[in-house]
């Protein structure tokens, strides 16, 4: 049985991920930076106009050990948030990143339990083979090589010199948003089975985003 990784990420931001009986959680606070907020208490909020949607299993408070002044450390009631709750909070988010951030929350944070249990990600009761873990792999490389080449040979730059702007700046977030919002996500979650399946399945090592 593996464990879940101590974060994961999602848009270039580091989020921790909080173990409870197996269950990914997030801070509140993390929460916030990735919805894009300013501050803890924009979540927190959310929670309070629609605590009677929130079940116990979804959000609740912890005292969690924080580093303080000097050398000790201080224990602090933090909330936390599960897959679910991330994403019901999410549901009431008006930031422009709301909805790019519940589509990771399906596809990332709440198939993490499944990769603790059995190694793999299950989908819908179906374990996710070797062959299908390679295609995820080639997916992963090839969108990869696209943004390398692309950015290797200045192709915004090159539309908006065209006078393709709104191209250039819609090509330039998707690709931006593809690698840090999809490639990486799903190499910090399915990385060490990837490799072990690229390894298989066409005996090639598979390079990680970095």
């Amino acid at each position: 049985m593996t464990q879940l990784p101590a974060a994961v990420c999602f848009s270039g931001k580091s989020l921790s991920i909080i173990d409870r009986d197996g269950v990914p959680h997030l801070t509140a606070a993390d929460l916030a930076r990735a919805l894009g907020y300013k501050d803890t208490s924009a979540v927190l909020r959310i929670y309070s106009r629609h605590t009677d949607e929130f079940t116990y299993q979804m959000s609740l408070v912890v005292n969690l050990t924080v580093k303080g002044f000097g050398s000790g450390n201080s224990e602090k009631p933090v909330r936390l948030f599960s897959p679910r709750g991330c994403h019901l909070v999410a549901m009431f988010a008006r930031t422009s990143v709301a909805a790019a951030f519940r589509r990771w929350v399906l596809d990332v944070l709440e198939v993490l339990p499944s990769i603790r249990k059995t190694g793999s990600y299950t989908a819908t009761g179906t374990l996710v083979n070797d062959d299908v873990l390679c295609a995820i792999w080639i997916l992963c490389s090839q969108f990869k090589s696209l943004h390398e080449t692309v950015f290797t040979n200045k192709v915004p730059q090159a539309l908006a010199w065209l006078g393709a702007r709104q191209m250039s700046g819609a090509l330039y977030d998707r690709l931006l948003d593809g690698l840090h919002g999809g490639v990486g996500p799903i190499e910090k979650a399915l990385g060490p089975q990837m490799e072990q399946a690229a390894q298989k399945v066409r005996g090639v090592t598979y390079r990680r985003f970095s």
